[in-house]
């Protein structure tokens, strides 16, 4: 694996529920990868950053929007968005409307629309702990998804299931075919709350994507699979003939 700096830098969205610290293994991993500059950020509403949750996958990406001017300090600077199952859903409806400065998407566990368990919705309205128990119990459930559900009542609530209303809410079907950047997508072959087919859709309908599916892993990658996500990211980023650190186009010869 090539072990050059990548030159952009690349956020990270989280998935709902989460938090800026449930991308720190991923982002961990792609600085060692080679991406000098990857930066995991906090949705507004929970540690790291003190605004009003946003319910809306519409809203958290204008939030996103104005976290990477305020990093970058313009967004014509060189970026890459990867976003992770509702992260995913925000980078897509932030690359939607590009700033120039957008360079490549990554989209890890995620699709054009989402839909929630209502076990996990009930889950998180549920006043004592009884049928937060149960959600555990929904059809697929598996230890990942009960390690999230599990982080997302340790998130403040209202977060929480605002990002879980958000992820609900969530349908680009009809538009994702606007997508004309790079793009990358990775998913597990036993994701069951963002399934295969979730990432086959993506790759039909945006122009030249990358599919990656990874055998024998779930929905958690960024957790579970950090330095396999951070690989295939970095080779994929150091592929593109763009400022994001892949080879430049060679000039014609002088006669």
């Amino acid at each position: 694996m090539s072990t050059r700096a990548i030159d952009a830098t690349v956020f990270l969205c989280h998935g709902a529920g989460g938090d800026a610290g449930s991308m720190g293994a991923l982002a961990n991993a792609l600085r060692a990868a080679g991406c000098a500059d990857a930066r995991a950020l906090a949705y507004p509403g929970r540690e790291g950053n003190e605004g009003l949750p946003r319910d809306t996958v519409a809203a958290l990406a204008e939030a996103v929007r104005d976290a990477v001017r305020a990093a970058l300090g313009d967004l014509d600077r060189p970026h890459v968005m990867l976003g992770h199952s509702m992260g995913g859903a925000v980078a897509i409806e932030y690359a939607l409307d590009p700033p120039r400065g957008l360079e490549a998407l990554v989209l890890v566990s995620t699709g054009a629309r989402l839909r929630v368990h209502p076990s996990i919705l009930a889950a998180l309205e549920a006043a004592d702990g009884a049928e937060d128990a149960n959600a555990t119990q929904a059809p697929g459930a598996s230890a990942s998804f009960a390690r999230g559900l599990e982080q997302s009542r340790r998130a403040p609530r209202p977060s929480a299931l605002a990002d879980w209303r958000a992820a609900n809410a969530f349908d680009r079907m009809d538009r994702i075919h606007e997508l004309t950047l790079p793009t990358l997508i990775v998913v597990g072959e036993n994701d069951i709350l963002t399934p295969l087919k979730y990432a086959r859709f993506l790759h039909e309908h945006i122009p030249g994507a990358q599919l990656e599916t990874l055998p024998g892993a779930g929905h958690s990658l960024p957790t579970e699979h950090p330095s396999r996500v951070a690989e295939l990211t970095e080779r994929f980023l150091a592929s593109l003939p763009t400022r994001t650190g892949g080879p430049e186009p060679t000039p014609p010869r002088s006669t």
